[in-house]
């Protein structure tokens, strides 16, 4: 993986006053190698674990500040805590705070002013459908989609390059990485980037993809409201608004009574695509209404049944990280400390942040407990965690870390309290190709010169990097299920679409199905 300047590291050493004003920023040491422990009151009265350990002897003698757990704790303390809501009116990247990793990943994401989505958001559109039957096979279908693409690029005046695909190899897992245009050939895209341009399966595989979720949405429909009451339908995310366009045109044509009756509303946190959804509601526009709002700030209570569809929304909702004491297994809150000249550094304060400790009971109270999840930093054997710390004593008695995902937790308490006769209808990565470390993990991606580039932490200037975490179906089906108090299920995509897909209007010549093999990484989830 790449690590190169726009990774903000500590100093290493304590401060030396003499250099003050010759400050140098320490490159040779990233923000996620050292982790700065806060301690509690008896921890910091019985002090760091008595380890036998030279290499930490070593680093203490060095002068190495992480180590001074009474340090820690009085710089944490002494750093005023932001968040993400404060830093979203504010054109400038903060300094001399602190901040939860979740806040900073959503700062990074989505300040309008900094924020990576806050820069023109384009998502590709291809000219007309593929038409599948008429294609070779699947390489065919790569082809012609790769054409398309450079007639797209034309048309916009920018450099086609290849990203939100990975595997080139065989052309059929879709990765993390992003299918984006940027700048000019010879342009350092990381600095200027002019377009960001992204697929998606409801664009890849239109009309037939939102055919298949019109269809599932009809049957569970018909099954559980109709005639008794009107087909409402809210998407959250909506692109483009290609799938609203497949979803009331395949309504429209197959079941006119039925689209009579449908109210399709869409929250859309992007203000440029909120725009462009306006100006595609044209033919349906008695059905549709599109909302300019973040989901996770709803507060408007819809008794009605309803439908909410969340197409690759949960992998770039925000995560908190976590570390365990390896001693007890005490949990330990990530946090990071930005200092005055903008360099970062990670804290774990043992006092959890409310969403971390609720999604933390909730999960020990589901189906799927830490002691059901084998590959838990928890679960590791006591003696390689101990090991871990021994050859790197910088973790601080500290395990891997952990993602957890707070804010896709919040969503779901928003289902709750507010779509209390909600059906979910999700899909998103499931798991994604060269992440950071840790569990559940996400990937740090951006483009420079043209092509997709991957850091090794999260901790990066804010606004430049796409943050992308995959999702664990199965825990968080019964985390949905522990909130919510309804039934879930999960599948692959291609059990989902080839249960409600047109499977045929989708199969080459040779008997490949692109729309069923792509996106071999994705998962559904609904209810």
């Amino acid at each position: 993986m790449l690590s190169f300047g726009k990774l903000r590291s500590p100093r290493f050493h304590k401060k030396d006053a003499k250099h003050d004003d010759k400050f140098i920023h320490d490159y040779s040491v990233l923000p996620y190698m050292i982790q700065y422990r806060v301690p509690t009151d008896s921890e910091l009265k019985a002090g760091p674990q008595p380890y036998a350990n030279p290499i930490k002897f070593i680093f203490e003698k060095g002068g190495v500040e992480s180590f001074d757990w009474s340090e820690n704790r009085l710089r944490f303390n002494r750093f005023p805590l932001i968040d993400s809501n404060v830093l979203a009116k504010r054109s400038k990247r903060p300094r001399n705070v602190k901040i939860l990793t979740s806040d900073f990943i959503e700062d990074s994401l989505y300040n309008p002013n900094y924020g990576y989505f806050s820069r023109e958001v384009v998502i590709f559109q291809p000219g007309k459908p593929f038409n599948y039957p008429e294609l070779k096979d699947r390489e065919d279908f790569m082809n012609q989609w790769l054409h398309a693409y450079k007639k797209y690029d034309d048309r916009k005046r920018a450099t086609f390059s290849q990203g939100k695909r990975k595997d080139s190899t065989d052309k059929i897992r879709m990765s993390s990485q992003s299918k984006k245009i940027t700048g000019s050939e010879n342009s350092t895209s990381l600095e200027n980037p002019s377009l960001q341009l992204w697929h998606t399966p409801t664009e890849l595989f239109q009309p037939y993809y939102g055919q298949a979720l019109a269809k599932y949405i009809l049957a569970n429909y018909k099954m559980n409201s109709f005639p008794y009451g009107d087909l409402i339908i809210y998407e959250v995310g909506a692109g483009n608004g290609t799938l609203m366009l497949n979803v009331l045109d395949y309504l429209e044509q197959h079941e006119p009574e039925v689209y009579r009756r449908t109210k399709y509303k869409i929250i859309e946190i992007s203000t440029k695509l909120f725009v462009k959804q306006h100006s595609r509601i044209t033919r349906h526009m008695d059905k549709v209404e599109v909302k300019n709002k973040n989901v996770l700030d709803w507060d408007e209570v819809v008794d009605e049944p309803c439908f909410v569809i969340a197409l690759e929304v949960f992998d770039n909702l925000s995560h908190d990280v976590i570390r365990y004491d390896i001693s007890d297994n005490k949990p330990y809150q990530g946090y990071v400390l930005i200092d005055e000249h903008n360099d970062f550094r990670e804290f774990y304060s043992p006092e959890l942040e409310p969403f971390t400790a609720k999604f933390l009971r909730c999960r020990e109270n589901s189906d799927t407990p830490i002691s059901q999840i084998p590959d838990h930093p928890v679960n590791q054997l006591k003696f390689v965690k101990k090991l871990k710390n021994t050859f790197d004593p910088l973790r601080n008695g500290l395990s891997d870390p952990e993602y957890v995902p707070t804010r896709l937790y919040k969503f779901f308490e928003i289902l709750k309290t507010y779509f209390p006769n909600h059906q979910l209808l999700a899909s998103d990565f499931s798991s994604l190709d060269k992440t950071i470390k840790g569990y559940n993990a996400p990937v740090v991606q951006t483009m420079l010169r043209n092509n997709m580039v991957n850091t090794d932490s999260y901790m990066c200037d804010q606004g430049f990097f796409d943050i992308m975490f995959p999702t664990d179906f199965e825990v968080m089906s019964s985390i949905y299920k522990e909130v919510t108090g309804k039934v879930c299920n999960t599948c692959t995509h291609e059990d989902f679409l080839r249960t409600w897909g047109d499977v045929d209007a989708t199969t080459t010549k040779s008997g490949e199905n692109p729309m069923l093999e792509l996106y071999s990484n994705a998962s559904f989830i609904y209810s």
